[in-house]
């Protein structure tokens, strides 16, 4: 049984996502930015852990995620993850 398969039998949810154009799979429903960005990185998305977050609310129109903030996160969200602008 591969780990997709357990985490069905489970009840755990599973779903995939885009950061940066690259497919990323989140377990669960809920996540806040940090852990967005922790599974993009162990997944090969060359980002960091302290970059903005920003989600794709309609096409071509995105907004920040505060770090706060937690997401209930649909299948093919689109995210983007930017380094912070210090300067701004």
């Amino acid at each position: 049984m591969d780990q997709e398969e357990a985490n069905v039998e489970q009840g755990v949810v599973e779903c995939r996502v885009r950061v940066n154009g690259e497919v990323v799979t989140l377990v669960g429903e809920q996540h806040a930015p940090a852990s967005i960005k922790r599974a993009a990185i162990e997944q090969g998305v060359k980002i960091e852990e302290d970059f903005v977050l920003s989600i794709e609310d309609e096409p071509r129109k995105t907004r920040i995620v505060d770090v706060e903030e937690v997401l209930l996160v649909e299948e093919d969200a689109c995210f983007i993850a930017v380094p912070d602008d210090d300067n701004a």
